[in-house]
């Protein structure tokens, strides 16, 4: 079972039992403290806004979830780290992420991996959701591999494309240390052309330039994050954009600049427009119980992290997609469990 579905299957059994206790429960003063205790659970887990502010249960509750700050001054607990780590621009560090396999980064400027265990929360919710659905996953511009990983540990086959050499090197070293054989990652360069940004691949001796068909397959999503390259690589995959078996695509905010007009949506987005994809904007920061897609239209805010394109043959998608999400599935599976068994055994024990 997939970190999702799992999440969502015990988040649904908490919320039963926990709706059994509060029907059973009068109003005396256990009734109180099992409210107190359940909203501190909630602040604990950040499935409210945290303000860093201790309840008068939080003691009880930390000793029930045994997890601590670990002292340092991270917004939220870290799911991933056990003590202090030195950050630096030069050396690189792994850290277990939310989802069970390590990332390798060198950890300046990216505390939220190292903090929370994810990152891009809104994107990672929405390759959660689509993972189900795809057999296939091109990603250009898979920087330390950590989507490519996502993608991977749940079974689909991965072709990650990734130019700098640090990030290369991390992508790698990260797939070999999770045992992942079904992630292919040849070397590639980006240069410029008279259209732009290219993608060229090395193959032995030979350089060629990187075409979208060259990797077309049934049930494929593309990810385009790689700044400059992803509307000359459309433009050359008309006939698979065009096809029954065109993939869907995922355009990252900031691989597309647009000369750098803020809420402009990318000319590769644009792109799409023109084989009939439905075109979506992704919340960076998904609010509990708001929908994690929009429909485009005309500008976009600054807090969409990405856009999703749909192509003809699966819009139907859009109907499980867009549908209010709960942010309380990005909780550890672990504090998750524990939480069940508090809800459950409250219930029992009435």
């Amino acid at each position: 079972m997939s970190f999702l579905a799992r999440n969502e299957y015990l988040l649904g059994e908490i919320d039963y039992y926990h709706e059994q206790v509060c029907a059973r429960l009068t109003d005396d003063r256990w009734s109180e403290n099992y409210r107190q205790i359940w909203q501190t659970v909630c602040q604990q887990l950040c499935w409210y806004e945290y303000d860093g502010v201790g309840g008068p249960g939080d003691r009880v509750v930390r000793t029930l979830l045994r997890h601590t700050r670990y002292g340092r001054q991270w917004p939220t607990d870290s799911p991933v780290l056990n003590g202090t780590v030195n950050l630096s621009r030069t050396e690189s560090i792994a850290c277990r992420t939310l989802f069970g396999f390590d990332l390798i980064t060198d950890g300046w400027g990216t505390w939220e991996p190292l903090a929370r265990g994810l990152t891009e929360t809104g994107e990672t919710l929405l390759v959660l959701r689509l993972l189900p659905y795809l057999e296939y996953v091109l990603e250009v511009g898979a920087g330390n591999g950590y989507f490519t990983f996502l993608a991977a540990q749940n079974g689909v086959a991965v072709t990650a494309l990734e130019p700098s050499p640090l990030e290369y090197k991390q992508l790698r070293a990260g797939t070999a240390m999770n045992g992942l054989t079904n992630v292919a990652a040849p070397v590639c360069t980006a240069g410029d052309s008279a259209k732009g940004g290219a993608f060229y691949l090395e193959d032995g001796p030979l350089v060629k330039p990187l075409l979208l068909s060259d990797y077309r397959a049934a049930g494929s999503l593309v990810r385009l994050a790689a700044p400059g390259v992803g509307l000359s690589l459309l433009q050359g995959a008309g006939d698979w954009l065009s096809a029954y078996d065109a993939p869907l695509v995922l355009v990252s905010a900031g691989a597309e600049p647009d000369d750098g007009v803020q809420g402009q949506v990318p000319a590769a987005v644009r792109e799409l427009a023109r084989y009939d994809y439905g075109l979506f904007a992704a919340s960076r920061q998904p609010v509990h119980g708001a929908p994690l897609l929009a429909p485009l239209g005309g500008a976009v805010h600054r807090s969409t992290v990405s856009f999703l394109a749909l192509p003809p043959m699966a819009q139907d998608l859009a109907d499980q997609l867009t549908k209010p999400v709960d942010m309380r599935v990005l909780t550890p599976t672990a504090r998750l469990e524990n939480l069940f068994y508090f809800v459950k055994n409250s219930f029992e024990a009435l």
